[in-house]
């Protein structure tokens, strides 16, 4: 180390020492700062970096290779920390380096420069042998080698290398830096650390707050000491129930302070927690433990429940109680609603949510803020305000201290302080709303009590006491159908009014009372007389209670009536009717008698027991039903069939009468019966029931039927034709049977139908009856059908029999046998027809097919049915699609089965070539305008079965010399003049392609071109020649004339000029002028009209509206379109009187060189004024003499001008002198160029660069030689009130003098500079003073 430095030891440190800890105060101390000897002297060195593997292919000595991961030096230590170190000394430490390896080692030990480290001094220990080591350490400007870097060094084996690092810092703070050792195998590189100054919190490692009284706060104060040397910036944190002031700060190096922290335990028991202390930029962390323990003060209520005797609705009732404090602390006390505050928070939570709009609120509010936007424009932040709106609302509810709230008990105080070892008195009042029993808990939280202390409230209400005279009303013994009358009184032992309403009873008895009033309000201490009415309708004992509700009343008050009512008898003449054996759906009648034995009229009604709803079937009604399903399935009944039928079956018998009744059966099952009639009496509901009886008995059968013949012939039946042939069914039972000939389920390929006219019929016993059968055979062969016959009661055994049959057909034909065409044009229909004969009484279908070529024929129609006895006709269209000769078959087809055979010939004429559109014999373009190509585009098409070669001419028309009709209707409107026209020689129209091969179903599109340079009429001659196939020879095959009438665009105007004037006065306003213009279509053709006209002059539709840019006016022949001329007098801003000329251009057809020209003129005049000589030259004016010059102002404008002057130079208005003159000064032309000024009358001082322009007076009013310069500028003002008043200038007058004088007060010569600048004020730069002029407002 050099002489004179003050040699320091700094602490060796390790790494993983250099994180942050979070340890207690002492332990921080003793394991950070006070035990660093201990930690040097561990031995611990972590291995340094080490770098790639060198190459040794230059030295001499083959080496071994390093193994992985090893070094063959040992570094101790691995990390060089500087610490505790001052400003500006030098401070120094060893660095050792031990040659493991077996072999001499050449090593480079380097540093980068660093003014604060560096290398002092390397020696070698145990040197046997010479070996090289190079020390090197970049360039720092702290830390240095004390030797030349870069130096080399021998390490033997075994040796070890000191090194020696030199450290000078400039300020108390962090350094690092990297000392570097080469050798010839590898690099190893050694970090080097300093570790500033560092501050250091001193607390205590535990804080006791020993026991406190929960729901209190309890605060303790800490020191805390920076023993650092260091200003410490710290972060103090704590958990609940602790709070910690202040949490953040700065503390000064041996600085101290307080730090307060507060226990507010909110539950019994013990509670731990830490405050936590960060500082350094976080990487020193300390904590102290905190504990306290939490526990109830000795308060509690009088008492925990408050019961209320019974209190009057709308009325209150109140007690007290006490909360006693037997403690030496002052409590605070608030009742709530909830047991804890958990409770209170999720309530809050809940009303939060409740608060928070659904989301289609959002939504919709965001969809009306986006229609306003769109509306206006702009729209403020609707969903922000809705968002605000809740906010707030959401911290009422957070601030909300959730106070005991109910209607019905209300407690005063809500919420006080209670002193030591004294009690606060609550008031409780019960206010109930109707007459029930209400229960409610309110909790007492108090500081000083873990937990809310409940109070349970109950009461009562009492509503209006009613009670009936009598509990009990006996009537005794009522006869059935007797009216009585009752009374009882209620009273009201109340003290509130007693409003009662009758509930109507819905028992049987209960309905035959009725009590009058049924409602009504007592007064209290009051009495309400009821008056009971009783019908009895019910037979037997009663007992009723009957309810009367009483408003705000819990319970009904009752009155109870008993009695017993008696009723009739009746009895039938004979104990049972027995009907023997039936048939099953024939009626049978029996009768009895019904005696009244009692003293009163009794209605009564008779009813079957066990007997069904739906009306019964008898056979009279079934043999009604022909083809019903229930002859194959049976009678179906959605309920039991009503099978018993009496007359009468209701009625009225006097006292001691009797009446007679029929009872009939109509059977509809098979069984034995055993039945009972029963008497019900009416209006006797629930006492006058089956008063009387009868027992009837029957036994139900079905007869036994046969058919006879079982197998029925029907031989040689022609097909459809009906045959009419009979069974016979035979019944040799007792009873009668009903039978019904079930309907044939008939297919589409069924072969025989038979039916009958009579189907169904009734039997009587011992005796035969007939069904007629009608049979149609379908198709043709033998065929056997089935027949079944339903009987009426046994339809799961229908009688069956057979029908043989043979079915052949009826004589078809059809004339005549061969159809001629004869020669025909190919491609166009025609027509033959034939007709098909059926002699037969069974209409038949038939089928028509074309043997060879099919696509030539047409066949209508190709199918169908011939009738019975009758004739189709037949048309066959032929549609040839070649030239030459056809024969052909047709087949006719009856029932799938080939019947004939028809001949077809013809002969095919004409071309196969079609065109889309018409065109020949005659085609008539009609009018068509010169100048503009006529193009009329054709579709040819070979629809025949040859390739065709096409080719196309056309020549002017020459019509025959024979007289004949002209070939068009424009060409019969020729006058004699036309004849004398010169004969063209060269057609109008062409055709394109000329020529073309065509093969079979090709098409070509063809275009027909004319085009005339002048108006006139053309007739041509078109033809067009063909080779079919192979051959060379051509025939014409389209021959046409084509008629087309040339016309020139013309119109019709209104007017071929317009003028426009506008004069504007002060305070007329600018608008646009309109005229009208018509325009009428004179020509044949449509027009459609492209107008174009300049600025100022527009265009407009009939409503006065611009035209759109580029799209035409559409004119019809002879219609007459209306339009308007529009003239703009404000296109000009410059308020100069002004003239445009503009030709509105009408181009009637596109590409046409006629075009309609109308002309347009328009002036815009204003008040203007024009000045002579724009410039006054006072030149060199001698000091205290006078100048004058003379100006000549003409209104050049059609309107009176009114004006006044001022003068301006500067902030300074010089005076001027007028004198009136007009009649002496004779108009002179001017001289200069004169300046035209816009006189229209405005208020404003400052005028818009626009303007300016126009209001420009007088550019330059001095000379060269003038000494002082002058100059004027338009200005808009009054004028100032020395100056003088200007009559005036009306158009008579035209002109008027006006005199300008100007006064040099000194006498001075303009150097070069100053005439420069006069100069470039002649050329029109601004001056320095100028005259404004403005006219007057009026």
């Amino acid at each position: 180390m050099a002489s004179g430095l003050r040699k320091r030891t700094p602490r060796l440190l390790f790494r993983e020492n250099l994180k942050p800890a979070n340890l207690l105060p002492s332990k921080f101390q003793k394991e950070k700062f006070l035990d660093t000897k201990k930690e040097a002297n561990t031995g611990r060195s972590g291995l340094p970096r080490i770098g790639p593997i060198l190459d040794t292919s230059e030295t001499a000595q083959k080496l071994p290779p390093v193994p992985p991961k090893q070094s063959l030096f040992r570094v101790s230590p691995s990390e060089l920390v500087f610490e505790n170190f001052v400003a500006h000394e030098v401070s120094e430490m060893e660095l050792a380096l031990t040659n493991k390896d077996k072999f001499l080692q050449l090593v480079k030990i380097s540093m980068e420069l660093s003014p604060h480290f560096r290398l002092a001094y390397a020696s070698v220990s145990s040197l046997q042998f010479l070996q090289l080591v190079k020390i090197s350490m970049e360039l720092s400007p702290h830390f240095r080698l004390a030797y030349a870097s870069d130096a080399y060094h021998t390490v033997p084996p075994g040796a070890t290398i000191r090194v020696r690092i030199q450290f000078t810092p400039d300020e108390s703070k962090d350094y690092s830096h990297e000392l570097v050792c080469i050798t010839k195998r590898e690099r190893i590189v050694v970090p080097i650390r300093a570790i500033g100054a560092r501050a250091i919190l001193n607390i205590p490692d535990q804080l006791d707050f020993s026991k406190c009284w929960v729901k209190c706060s309890t605060q303790k104060t800490l020191m805390v000491h920076n023993t650092g040397n260091l200003e410490a910036h710290y972060q103090i944190s704590t958990q609940s129930p602790f709070s910690v002031v202040p949490t953040t700060g700065t503390l000064g190096a041996g600085d101290s302070m307080q730090v307060t922290v507060e226990f507010h335990p909110l539950t019994t028991g013990d509670h731990f927690g830490s405050v936590v202390v960060c500082y350094n930029k976080g990487e020193e962390s300390i904590h102290t433990n905190l504990h306290g323990e939490a526990l109830d003060v000795n308060i509690g209520l009088s008492t925990y429940s408050v019961d209320f005797k019974k209190t009057f609705i709308t009325m209150s009732n109140h007690t007290t109680m006490f909360i006693e404090n037997r403690s030496n602390i002052t409590a605070h006390f608030q009742w709530k609603t909830f047991l804890s505050e958990e409770d209170d928070n999720r309530e809050k939570r809940r009303q939060c949510d409740l608060l928070q709009p659904p989301k289609e609120v959002w939504v919709e509010n965001l969809m009306e803020e986006r229609r306003i936007a769109m509306k206006t424009g702009f729209c403020e932040d609707r969903t922000a305000i809705l968002k605000r709106k809740v906010q707030k609302k959401m911290a009422k509810v957070q601030e909300n201290p959730m106070l005991f709230s109910s209607d019905i008990f209300y407690i005063e105080p809500m919420e006080g302080v209670i002193g030591p070892n004294s009690s606060a008195e609550i008031k409780v009042t019960f206010k109930p709303q109707k007459a029930l029993e209400y229960r409610s808990v309110a909790y007492c939280n108090i500081s000083g009590r873990g937990s809310r202390l409940p109070l349970h409230l109950r009461g009562e209400g009492q509503g209006p006491v009613v009670e009936f005279s009598r509990q009990m009303l006996k009537l005794g013994n009522i006869f059935v159908n007797t009216s009585h009358v009752y009374e009882v009184k209620l009273i009201n032992q109340g003290v509130l009014d007693a409003p009662f309403v009758y509930i109507p009873s819905t028992t049987n008895v209960g309905c035959c009372f009725k009590f009058t009033p049924e409602k009504g309000v007592i007064e209290p201490g009051g009495i309400q007389t009821i008056q009971i009415s009783f019908s009895a309708t019910i037979l037997g004992v009663f007992e009723e209670q009957f309810h009367f509700s009483v408003s705000e009343s819990p319970t009904p008050v009752i009155l109870t009536i008993g009695g017993c009512v008696s009723g009739p008898t009746l009895h039938f003449d004979v104990g049972e009717l027995h009907f023997g054996d039936i048939s099953f759906g024939f009626p049978h009648t029996m009768t009895c008698r019904l005696t009244n034995t009692s003293p009163v009229s009794v209605t009564y009604k008779l009813r079957m027991s066990d007997d069904g709803t739906q009306p019964a079937v008898s056979s009279f009604d079934q043999i009604c039903k022909e083809g019903d399903p229930s002859w194959r399935k049976g009678i179906h009944f959605y309920v039991e069939p009503r099978e018993f039928t009496m007359n009468p079956s209701q009625g009225t018998i006097l006292p001691q009468g009797h009446q007679d009744i029929e009872v009939t059966l109509c059977s509809n099952t098979v069984m034995e019966y055993y039945r009972k009639m029963l008497v019900d009496l009416v209006g006797l509901e629930g006492i006058g029931k089956e008063v009387a009886s009868v027992i009837i008995s029957a036994s139900c059968l079905v007869p036994e039927l046969k058919v006879y013949p079982q197998l029925m012939r029907c031989n040689k039946c022609h097909l459809k034709e009906p045959y009419e042939k009979k069974f016979i069914i035979m019944n040799k039972t007792d009873i009668p049977g009903c039978y019904g000939l079930i309907p044939q389920k008939r297919k589409e390929d069924s072969p025989v139908l038979y039916s009958s006219p009579k189907p169904c019929g009734i039997v009587q016993p011992r005796s035969t009856a007939e069904i007629p059968v009608t049979i149609e055979v379908q198709t043709l062969g033998d065929h056997r059908t089935k027949v079944l016959i339903g009987v009426f009661g046994d339809e799961r055994s229908p009688l069956r029999a057979e029908i043989l049959s043979s079915g052949q057909l009826a004589e078809i034909y059809g004339t005549p046998r061969v159809i001629q065409f004869g020669m025909i044009p190919a491609l166009q229909p025609n027509p033959q027809s034939l007709t098909l004969f059926n002699k037969g009484l069974v209409p038949t279908e038939f089928r028509i097919e074309i043997l060879y070529k099919p696509q030539c024929f047409v066949i209508e129609p190709k199918e169908g049915v011939i009738p019975a006895r009758g004739e189709v006709p037949v048309t066959v269209t032929a549609i040839l699609d070649d030239v030459g000769i056809f024969d052909d078959s047709m087949q006719l087809f009856i029932r799938n089965s080939l019947w004939a055979l028809f001949v077809l010939k013809a002969v095919s004429t004409g071309t196969t070539i079609v065109i889309d559109k018409p065109f020949a014999p005659e085609l008539n373009l009609g009018y068509q305008f010169s100048r503009v190509p006529c193009i009329r585009r054709l579709k040819l098409t070979n629809r025949g079965q040859h390739f065709q070669r096409l080719l196309w001419r056309v020549e002017c028309y020459r019509p025959p010399k024979k007289k004949c009709k002209s070939v068009s209707a424009l060409s019969s409107s020729k006058t004699k003049d036309d004849s004398e026209t010169p004969k063209r020689t060269t057609p109008v129209f062409g055709l394109e392609p000329g020529s073309k091969h065509l093969y079979p179903g090709e098409s070509v599109d063809v275009v027909l071109r004319g085009f005339s340079h002048i108006p006139q009429e053309v007739q041509e001659y078109a033809e067009c020649e063909a080779a079919i196939g192979t051959s060379t020879m051509t025939k014409k095959i389209i021959k046409a004339i084509i008629t087309c009438k040339f016309i020139d665009p013309s119109i019709e105007v209104s007017a071929r000029k317009f003028s426009f004037r506008v004069e504007k006065k002060p305070n007329d306003v600018l608008t646009l002028q309109y005229k009208p213009l018509t325009l009428r279509n004179t020509c044949s053709l449509p027009l459609d009209l492209m107008l174009y006209l300049e600025q100022p002059f527009m265009v407009c539709s009939v409503d006065q509206q611009p035209l759109p840019d580029g799209q035409p006016v559409r004119v019809g022949v002879g219609q007459t379109c209306h339009l308007y001329i529009a003239f703009d007098p404000a296109y000009n801003l410059d308020f100069n009187s002004w003239k445009e000329k503009k030709v509105l251009k009408i181009n009637m057809v596109r590409s046409h060189r006629y075009v309609e020209h109308i002309i347009l003129w328009g002036e815009a005049h204003f008040p203007n004024l024009q000045i002579q000589p724009s410039t006054l030259e006072f030149g060199c004016i001698v000091a205290g003499t006078e100048t004058v010059h003379s100006l000549k102002m003409t209104n050049c404008s059609p309107l009176p001008v009114k004006y006044h002057w001022s003068f301006q130079a500067d902030s300074q208005v010089y005076k001027f002198r007028y004198g009136p003159n007009p009649h002496k000064v004779k108009p002179q032309p001017p001289k200069v160029k004169s300046t035209c000024l816009d006189c229209s009358a405005s208020g404003n001082e400052e005028e818009p660069d626009t303007m300016k322009k126009a209001r420009h007076l007088l550019q330059c009013l001095a000379s060269k030689e003038t000494e002082k310069r002058l100059a004027g500028n338009v200005y808009l003002a009054n004028s100032s009130p020395s100056l003088p008043s200007i009559p005036n200038l009306e158009p008579s007058h035209r002109r008027v003098r006006v005199i300008l004088k100007g006064r040099a007060r000194d006498q001075k010569s303009f150097d070069r500079e100053k005439r420069s600048a006069l100069r470039q004020a002649e050329e029109g730069q601004r001056p320095k003073k100028q005259v404004r002029w403005q006219p007057t407002p009026e």
